[in-house]
């Protein structure tokens, strides 16, 4: 660790406070070149607290960059990760607040709900898949409150909760072994104009293989991943910016169409 407890809490605080207040913070690793993982993830840990005392109740965990196009966007070599919250999750078609968020993007990707817990360094696509209780679509509100003129760091996106903003969830969940994950399809449109198809395995192959990706990330962290989560496992798009009046719709396929509109 190269931050003081001190400087972690202030971050966390920072970070917590610029999503009211939409300023911008310079990414930590800026401030402290030495920082690595350890003092990402407290800086992160420390956010998620004032998450808490603001009354937010986390629901799950996230895996994000699992596209090699995504993690070239953003000037990062591997995922990263973070918590997410009940009181941050929408319904399909639902209005959302453009002020609530400093630089809000969209993305779109599956999401798993546990069934049981998933912990250890070693973790296959059928273990996920066996421990999962049902996949529903999503669009993830990325939201980052770092300045981007630069180049950001893994420790950056990981220090900022791994810039988690709200998500969308579809309406309609499958078992596990309804469909190929890896063959779902994305559609995306921006205010009714298709701007991308992709499929479940522009994510690290397979959806599947991010999550036990994220379960071993978590595990060495000492919080694994536990039954009842939702866990987010990354967009299988490019990000795109949200502007406020925009309407974002991805389709599905067989699994549906999850849309969002900034107000």
């Amino acid at each position: 660790m190269v931050l003081t407890q001190e400087q972690i809490e202030e971050q966390g605080k920072l970070h917590f406070e610029a999503i009211k207040t939409r300023k911008l913070l310079t990414p930590p690793s800026y401030l402290y070149p030495d920082m690595g993982y350890d003092d990402a993830y407290a800086i992160a840990s420390a956010m998620v607290k004032e998450y808490q005392k603001a009354g937010f109740t986390e629901s799950g965990k996230k895996v994000g960059l699992t596209s090699n196009v995504m993690r070239k966007h953003a000037g990062i070599s591997e995922p990263d990760y973070g918590i997410i919250f009940h009181e941050l999750c929408y319904s399909n078609e639902s209005d959302v607040e453009f002020e609530k968020f400093a630089q809000p993007l969209i993305e779109a990707e599956l999401c798993f709900k546990l069934s049981k817990d998933l912990q250890g360094e070693s973790i296959s696509v059928e273990q996920v898949l066996a421990s999962t209780e049902y996949i529903v679509p999503a669009l993830e509100i990325v939201d980052i409150r770092q300045k981007i003129d630069n180049p950001r760091k893994i420790f950056d996106t990981v220090a900022d909760n791994a810039s988690f903003g709200a998500y969308v969830l579809g309406d309609t969940p499958i078992k596990p072994y309804q469909i190929d994950l890896g063959l779902v399809g994305f559609v995306f449109e921006h205010n009714n104009h298709q701007v991308e198809v992709s499929c479940g395995a522009a994510v690290l192959d397979h959806p599947a293989k991010s999550v036990a990706w994220l379960a071993k990330r978590f595990t060495q962290l000492g919080n694994p991943l536990k039954a009842g989560e939702m866990v987010m496992s990354g967009s299988a798009i490019t990000i795109l910016a949200a502007q406020k009046g925009d309407n974002f719709r991805c389709r599905y396929g067989r699994l549906g169409e999850v849309s969002a509109n900034f107000v």
